[in-house]
């Protein structure tokens, strides 16, 4: 049983990172060809096959790795972390023995019990992994949204917690928020969250 397990949200200077893992059945049907790199898909599309995805996956988990998790433990321990607890809870959900992790990238799962492989490029060269990446992406674009009603003002629901012009210019006016990321430049120059 393979799961297939990526996260949306590194880069951001605001939100969680969200992972994403995914145990797609043995022969996938037809709609989830459509499955790739979640960066690739138009927003719409994404929604639409999250539908399909979720509908059709033996096992969809998703963790978390919030703001003062990042900033406590750095990027990098935040979302591996956070990748075990989604593969744990995935393969724990298909009742199979023997299963095998495929994680996006080039780092493996730190203290981890399950047979893993990483893949370079593994939104592209699995569909399991594809899979996870749309669901990762289209959770944590929902959850900014929300966090942009909590914290009116920063756009979340645009730019997603993304540097941008827009973003940068509502961080230098309203200062950084419970959402943001502290550690992150530009939020680490700025005033004390409201």
């Amino acid at each position: 049983m393979v799961i297939g397990v990526d996260e949306a949200g590194r880069g951001p200077l605001a939100g969680p990172v969200v992972v994403a893992a995914v145990t797609l059945p043995k022969v996938p049907s037809s709609a989830l060809a459509l499955v790739r790199d979640s960066k690739q898909m138009t927003p719409k599309s994404r929604s639409e096959l999250f539908g399909v995805i979720r509908s059709q996956a033996l096992s969809v988990s998703v963790a978390w790795a919030h703001p003062r998790a990042i900033d406590r433990d750095n990027i990098l321990a935040a979302t591996l972390s956070a990748m075990g607890r989604a593969a744990r809870r995935a393969a724990a959900k298909t009742g199979e023995a023997s299963v095998l992790v495929l994680v996006d990238g080039p780092r493996a799962i730190r203290s981890f019990d399950l047979p893993q492989r990483t893949v370079v490029d593994g939104d592209a060269k699995s569909l399991c992994i594809a899979a996870a990446s749309v669901v990762a992406k289209v959770v944590r674009d929902r959850w900014m949204e929300r966090l942009a009603r909590r914290h009116p003002g920063y756009g979340f629901e645009v730019h997603k917690g993304y540097g941008t012009k827009a973003h940068l210019s509502a961080l230098a006016s309203l200062g950084p928020c419970a959402a943001h990321r502290l550690t992150y430049e530009p939020v680490a120059r700025q005033a004390v969250p409201r």
